[in-house]
C-alpha cells in the first residue's frame, strides 16, 4: 500500500512532521522537545504539532527554533483531522512521526489523505495501564498496512510491541534515550546550597529526589510508604517530588496520614530539572511499569545513584550495586532498605554516583541517541546512507610518538566505520606508531618520499587518492610538505581537504603554526580544525588567518578528546605508586611532555629545588623522553635534587601511572591543547600549568587546578605550595577535573565532531 503515496524528496533536508497530544513535562514529551533541535538541520527540517494545548515544554522549542504549533482539539478530532489536513498539505513533510494514541490515529489518518510517504508511530511505553478497548485494537489493526514503521526505546518493548500490540517485527526499530551530559552535570561548588534555598529546604541532611508525573503509574504511594520507613532510621531525611499530576492532592493527603508531610516537598512542574538533582543525594523511581525513564538517565548524568523499581528497561539503566539499587516493584520495605544502605555510606554514595556518569557517557549520551534517530529516519526514509562508508585519507610525513599522533590513532580506533573509514598515507616511512594503525584496521600506505624534492611525490598522491577512492584528505599543520603537496593533490583529485592546527603561541619563539604560504591560500582548503576558540583568536590575530577573502576558509572547532577509563580507586594509586616505585606518603608531583626547550623541563626543576627543604616528602616524576634528556638530567644533578627526580623516560602506559601523582604539572612556553593535560584531569590529578595556548580553555583556574604566567617559578612554587600542604583542595580540585573531562573532552566527543564534518564535506 505504497504506490499511492508521494516520493520522498531526493535532495535537501528531510522534512519531519512530530504530532502529539501535547508538549507536557512528561518522559516522551521531553524526548521530543530534546530530539527535534538537536537533528542535524542540514540534513532535516523539523516541526511540531500538538493537537490539544501547547503544554509546559512547548516554549522549549521555540527557544530552539523550532516550528511548532496547537490545535486546540484534542476532544474535537473532526476539528484536529482537518487541521492536520491542512499543515501536511502546506508543509509537504516527508515522514510523519505519532506518539499517543490520538496523535497516532489522527496523524496516519491525516497523512494518508495528502498521501505523506512514511509515517512512524514512537512508542514510548512497554505495557497498558488499562486494558486496550476492542475500538482502539481495530483502530490500530486498520491502520498497521499505512504505516512505515514503529519506533521504541528500549529492547525490552520489542515484545509488548509484537506480542501484545500486533506489530510487525519487520517495522520495528529501537532508538535508545539519551541524555545532554553537558546540561546535566554533577554539581558545581555552592550549587547544592542554592538550590536548597531555592527548595526551601535546609542545605544539610540527606535528600531524595523523584522526578515523575504524579500518575497512577508513577506508584508515588510506595514511594511515600518507603520514606516512612526511611524517617525511622534517618530522621533529617527529605523527599523531594519533582512534577505535577492529578494524583497530587490524593498524594499530599497521604503524605499527611502517614505523619511525613514534614520531610516531603511537592516542588511541582520545573523547568530547571538539571538544578534540582545538584542537592539530590539519591533519586528515586518507584514505578509499577516503566520504558526507559528519562528522569533516571538525567539523574545519573548528574552524579546521583539511583534507586529504581526492577521494571521495563530501567536493569538496562541501572547496573544493580554499581550505579544504584533495583528493587521489586510496590515493595516499600525493600526500597526503604536499599535507600537507608545508600545514604548511610557517603563515600559508596559517591562511588555509586560516579559510576552512574560513567555509564551514561558510555551509552546514553544524547549524540549518541540523535544519531542512532538520524540514521533510522534515513533509513527509514529510503535515504540510507551511502553503499559504502566515507573514505579518509591522512596524509603524515610518519608517525612518531607524540600527541597529535596519539590523538590521529584514537580516532582512528574510535570511529564509526560504518560512516567513516580511515587510512594512512606516510610520506618517507610509517614511522613506530605504524603498528598501532595497523592493528587497529587502518590501512598504511608509504610513498617512500626520497628526498625533499622528490618530483614523483604528487602523482603519486594524485594516483593513491583516486585508487583508493578518498572523499577527503586530512592534513596536520606541522607537517609542511602535506601541507603544500596534499592540498594540490586533493585539488587535481577532486575532494574536498581539511587542515587540523595542534598548536599556537609558536611566534614567541618565531616560528608560525601556519606556513605563511598556506595562510595566503586557506581558501583551498574547505576546513580548518581548530581546538579551542582561543586558537582561532591566535591565528587570527598573529597570523593573519581571515584579514582578507584569500585567507579565509571554514573554521571548526573540534576539542582534543581522550579515552576516559574509569575514575581511578584507591587501590589504583597504590598499584600506580608501587609501579614507579615511590612511598603511599611521598606528595608526587608528575610532568607528563616530550623533553623539547618548548615544555621548559627547567622551570619546574628549579621550583622543585626551591621547595625541597621545607618538603622533605616531595617527589618530581618526569615521563617522557626527548632531545632535552642530557641537559635535564645534568641540571637535576646540578641543583642537588637526584634523590627527588626519578625519570621513567617513554612510557605507553601513561594512563596507569597518572593516579601515581598527587599533582601535574606543565611548565611550557608554549602549548596547543595537550593530551596530558586531559588524561591528568581525567584521572583525578589537579593541575598546574603555565598561560598558554589553550590550556585556559582546559583547566578552570582555581577550580580544576591554577593556571600560572609563563616562566614565573615563584607563582609556581605558590600554587604548587598551596595543593602540597592541602590533601582535601588536589581531592576537591581533581573531582572537578574529572567531571570537567568527562563532560567535554572525551574521545567520542571528538570523534563525533570529526565525522560531521567529513560527512558535510564529502557530501
Amino acid at each position: 500500500m505504497t504506490g499511492w503515496r508521494r516520493r520522498v524528496r531526493e535532495a535537501g533536508p528531510l522534512r519531519i512532521l512530530f504530532i502529539v497530544p501535547d508538549l507536557g513535562t512528561g518522559g516522551a514529551e521531553r524526548h521530543v522537545v530534546t530530539l527535534a533541535p538537536a537533528l542535524d538541520p542540514a540534513r532535516f527540517h523539523v516541526s511540531v504539532v500538538c493537537i490539544g494545548e501547547e503544554g509546559g515544554l512547548f516554549p522549549t522549542l521555540a527557544g530552539h527554533g523550532v516550528p511548532a504549533r496547537a490545535l486546540h482539539s484534542r476532544r474535537r478530532w473532526l476539528h484536529a483531522l482537518f487541521g492536520l489536513i491542512r499543515i501536511m498539505t502546506d508543509e509537504h513533510p516527508d515522514v510523519v512521526i505519532t506518539r499517543g494514541y490520538n496523535a497516532d490515529t489522527l496523524g496516519r489518518i491525516a497523512a494518508a489523505f495528502t498521501r505523506v510517504a512514511r509515517t512512524v508511530v514512537w512508542v514510548h511505553n512497554a505495557g497498558d495501564i488499562t486494558p486496550r478497548g476492542a475500538v482502539r485494537r481495530a483502530v490500530y489493526k486498520v491502520l498497521g498496512p499505512l504505516t512505515s514503521a514503529y519506533y521504541g526505546v528500549a529492547d525490552e518493548q520489542r515484545a509488548y510491541l509484537v506480542e501484545q500490540l500486533g506489530f510487525p517485527e519487520s517495522k520495528i526499530e529501537v532508538i535508545e534515550n539519551g541524555v545532554d551530559t553537558s546540561l546535566f552535570q554533577p554539581a558545581r561548588p555552592g550549587e547544592p546550597a542554592r538550590t536548597a534555598s531555592a527548595l526551601g529546604i535546609p542545605a544539610q541532611g540527606p535528600t531524595i529526589g523523584m522526578l515523575a508525573v504524579l500518575r497512577p503509574e508513577k506508584d508515588h504511594g510506595t514511594a511515600l510508604r518507603a520514606m516512612k520507613l526511611v524517617l525511622d532510621e534517618i530522621p533529617d531525611a527529605r523527599l523531594v517530588l519533582i512534577g505535577d499530576g492529578p494524583l497530587r492532592q490524593p498524594l499530599e493527603q497521604l503524605a499527611g496520614e502517614l505523619g511525613i508531610a514534614g520531610n516531603v516537598v511537592f516542588a511541582g512542574s520545573r523547568s530547571d530539572v538539571a538544578s534540582l538533582f545538584a542537592v539530590v543525594d539519591v533519586a528515586l523511581l518507584s514505578s509499577y511499569t516503566e520504558c526507559f525513564p528519562l528522569a533516571v538517565l538525567e539523574a545519573m548524568a548528574c552524579g546521583v545513584p539511583v534507586v529504581a523499581t526492577d521494571v521495563g528497561g530501567l536493569p538496562d539503566m541501572v547496573d544493580d550495586g554499581v550505579t544504584g539499587q533495583l528493587v521489586p516493584p510496590r515493595d516499600p520495605r525493600a526500597m526503604a532498605t536499599a535507600l537507608i544502605k545508600i545514604m548511610r555510606d557517603p563515600g559508596r554514595t559517591a562511588e555509586m554516583g560516579r559510576a552512574a556518569r560513567r555509564r551514561v557517557l558510555e551509552r546514553f549520551t544524547l549524540e549518541r541517541s540523535v544519531r542512532v534517530a538520524g540514521a533510522t529516519l534515513l533509513r527509514t526514509a529510503g535515504r540510507e546512507r551511502p553503499a559504502r562508508p566515507i573514505r579518509l585519507t591522512i596524509l603524515q610525513d610518519h608517525v612518531s610518538v607524540g600527541g597529535a599522533e596519539n590523538l590521529l590513532l584514537e580516532l582512528c580506533r574510535n570511529v564509526d566505520r560504518r560512516i567513516v573509514e580511515p587510512r594512512l598515507i606516510c610520506f618517507r616511512h610509517p614511522g613506530a606508531l605504524a603498528p598501532a594503525f595497523e592493528a587497529a584496521g587502518v590501512p598504511v600506505e608509504s610513498l617512500e618520499r626520497s628526498g625533499r624534492f622528490d618530483p614523483r611525490t604528487l602523482l603519486r598522491l594524485v594516483r593513491s587518492f583516486r585508487s583508493g577512492g578518498t572523499d577527503v584528505v586530512l592534513l596536520t599543520h606541522y607537517h609542511r610538505a602535506g601541507l603544500l603537496l596534499g592540498r594540490i593533490a586533493a585539488r587535481l583529485a577532486r575532494v574536498p581537504n581539511v587542515v587540523a592546527a595542534h598548536d599556537m603561541d609558536l611566534m614567541g619563539v618565531g616560528k608560525r603554526v601556519l606556513p605563511r604560504g598556506v595562510v595566503e591560500t586557506l581558501f583551498l582548503t574547505q576546513a580548518l580544525v581548530l581546538l579551542a576558540p582561543s586558537q582561532g583568536r591566535y591565528l587570527h590575530e598573529e597570523e593573519g588567518v581571515g584579514r582578507f577573502p584569500w585567507r579565509r576558509t571554514r573554521e571548526v572547532v573540534i576539542p582534543n578528546g581522550i579515552v576516559l577509563r574509569p575514575a581511578p580507586t584507591p587501590a589504583d594509586r597504590i598499584a600506580a605508586r608501587a609501579r614507579l616505585g615511590l612511598d603511599r606518603a611521598d606528595v608526587v608531583v608528575g610532568i607528563v611532555a616530550v623533553l623539547r626547550p618548548q615544555k621548559a623541563h627547567g622551570v619546574l626543576l628549579r621550583t622543585i629545588a626551591a621547595l625541597a627543604p621545607t618538603h622533605p616528602r616531595l617527589r618530581l616524576v618526569v615521563v617522557g623522553d626527548g632531545p632535552e634528556a642530557p641537559r635535564v638530567r645534568a641540571l637535576v644533578d646540578e641543583l642537588g635534587i637526584a634523590d627527588r627526580v626519578d625519570f621513567t623516560g617513554l612510557r605507553s602506559d601513561v594512563p596507569a601511572l597518572l593516579p601515581a601523582f598527587d599533582i601535574s604539572c606543565l611548565s611550557s612556553v608554549h602549548e596547543g591543547a595537550p593530551l596530558a593535560v586531559l588524561e591528568s584531569m581525567a584521572a583525578g590529578v589537579p593541575m598546574v600549568a603555565t598561560d598558554c595556548g589553550a590550556l585556559r580553555d582546559l583547566v578552570a583556574d582555581e577550580e580544576e587546578g591554577f593556571i600560572v604566567p609563563v616562566g614565573d617559578e615563584p607563582a609556581l612554587a605558590a600554587r604548587l605550595e598551596r595543593l602540597i600542604v592541602d590533601p582535601a583542595l588536589r581531592r576537591a580540585m581533581g573531582e572537578r577535573g574529572r567531571a570537567h573531562a568527562e563532560r567535554e573532552f572525551s574521545i567520542e566527543r571528538t570523534v563525533q565532531g570529526y565525522q560531521r564534518l567529513v560527512a558535510e564535506l564529502a557530501r
